[in-house]
């Protein structure tokens, strides 16, 4: 017997980008005027990890499975931690 069809669309490539564009660009606007005014520099730390927090919201929000939405809290912490080690 052939499996029934799913009701929403599975996670894409173009989509799991998507999710993880749109969280840097609420969290820089959001981050960006703030340390602009006060002239100082952005904790970038704190940044990757606020990213991580809001793509994780919004992968609950799409309701993708979890295995995505812990791909989505990690993938900017780890990104900003081993970005010293290509340089």
């Amino acid at each position: 017997m052939p499996e029934p069809a799913h009701d929403f669309p599975l996670p894409t490539r173009h989509r799991q980008l998507a999710l993880q564009g749109a969280a840097i660009i609420v969290v820089l606007s959001l981050a960006w005027p703030y340390f602009g005014w006060k002239a100082e520099p952005m904790p970038w730390r704190e940044t990757a990890f606020a990213i991580g927090g809001v793509a994780f919201v919004f992968a609950t929000l799409a309701r993708q499975s979890w295995p995505w939405r812990a791909f989505h809290a990690v993938l900017m912490p780890l990104a900003w931690y081993f970005y010293p080690i290509a340089g």
